[in-house]
C-alpha cells in the first residue's frame, strides 16, 4: 500500500509541471552557453568502410547502411533515397588536412582557401592525391554551411563537405544558384537572390568508375523561382532571417563545426 500511494504522489506532483512553466522556463540554465560552447555537426555520406557500418567496429550505428546520411552531432542516420531537404547558407572552398583510416583516421588542420598548402605535398600518380610529409592527405573541399530543415518550420544549422567526385555536384549546385533570377519589383530587371532563398531537396545515388562503386549525392532545387523558402517553407520568413544572421557568424569563423571524425573525409573514395 506504501508503494502505491508514493506512486500516487508523484504522479500529482509531475502535473504541477504546466504548459506554463515549461515556456517561462524556455532556455533556463543555457543563458551562458554562446557559439563558443555549441558544435555544429558534419552530414556525411556513409560509404563502404565507415565505421558507422561496421558492425564489429566501436563507432557502428544499428541500422546503419552504405548511402545513408550520417550526422556527426546527433550520430542519426537517414535513410539515403529518402534524403533531407537543406537550405545553403554560405559556400566556401577549403583544403583539410585528414589522417589516413590506416593510423585511425581523423582531422588534422583546416587551411581554409589557402591553396599553397599544395605545393608542399606529393601527388600520388595513381590516385592523384596530395599528401603531406606526415602521411596525411590534402582533401580539397566544397563546403557549405546549411540548415537542415524538419517539419513545421524546424531548422538546425550544419556542414555538408563535398570533395572528389562530387565537387562536379558542387559546381553543378552552386551554378543552379548563381544563375537564379528574380525580377525586381520596380519591374527594371533581375536580380540573384541569396542563396539561402532556396531550398533543395538532397538524396543519395550509387555511382562508379574503373576504381570502384560508391554513394553520392542528387541535388534538387525546390520552389525555383515560386516564391522560395519564404512562401514555400512552414516558418520561411523566420527561416530566412536567421539564415541571414547565421550567414554573418559564419563568415565571421563564429561557429565551431564538430570535424567528425572519420566519417567526414570519406564522401568519396575516388
Amino acid at each position: 500500500m506504501a508503494k502505491k500511494a508514493v506512486a500516487k504522489k508523484k504522479a500529482v506532483e509531475l502535473s504541477l509541471v504546466s504548459n506554463d512553466i515549461l515556456l517561462q522556463d524556455d532556455g533556463s540554465g543555457l543563458e551562458s552557453v554562446d557559439s563558443q560552447d555549441l558544435m555544429i555537426p558534419r552530414i556525411a555520406l556513409l560509404q563502404s568502410g565507415s565505421p558507422q557500418v561496421e558492425k564489429r567496429n566501436s563507432q557502428y550505428i544499428e541500422g546503419a547502411e552504405v548511402g545513408h546520411i550520417f550526422n556527426t552531432v546527433t550520430r542519426s542516420i537517414t535513410d539515403g533515397e529518402k534524403g533531407i531537404t537543406v537550405v545553403p547558407i554560405k559556400y566556401r572552398r577549403a583544403y583539410i588536412e585528414w589522417k589516413p583510416r590506416s593510423v585511425g583516421g581523423g582531422f588534422v588542420k583546416d587551411y581554409g582557401n589557402d591553396a599553397t598548402i599544395l605545393d608542399s605535398c606529393e601527388q600520388d600518380k595513381e590516385t592523384f592525391r596530395h599528401i603531406t610529409s606526415d602521411g596525411n592527405e590534402i582533401v580539397t573541399t566544397g563546403e557549405y554551411f546549411i540548415f537542415l530543415i524538419g517539419k513545421n518550420g524546424a531548422y538546425e544549422p550544419a556542414v555538408l563537405s563535398m570533395t572528389g567526385s562530387q565537387l562536379k555536384k558542387s559546381r553543378r549546385w552552386n551554378s543552379m544558384m548563381n544563375q537564379l533570377r528574380l525580377e525586381k519589383p520596380d519591374k527594371t530587371g533581375y536580380f540573384t537572390p541569396a542563396m539561402f532563398y532556396s531550398a533543395f531537396h538532397l538524396t543519395t545515388v550509387p555511382e562508379e568508375n574503373d576504381k570502384g562503386t560508391w554513394f553520392g549525392w542528387d541535388i534538387e532545387m525546390l520552389f525555383g523561382d515560386k516564391g522560395g523558402i519564404i512562401n514555400n517553407l512552414a516558418g520561411g520568413e523566420e527561416i530566412y532571417m536567421a539564415a541571414r544572421a547565421f550567414k554573418e557568424r559564419a563568415a565571421q569563423g563564429d561557429v565551431q563545426v564538430h570535424d567528425g571524425g572519420d566519417a567526414s573525409e570519406e564522401e568519396v573514395p575516388f
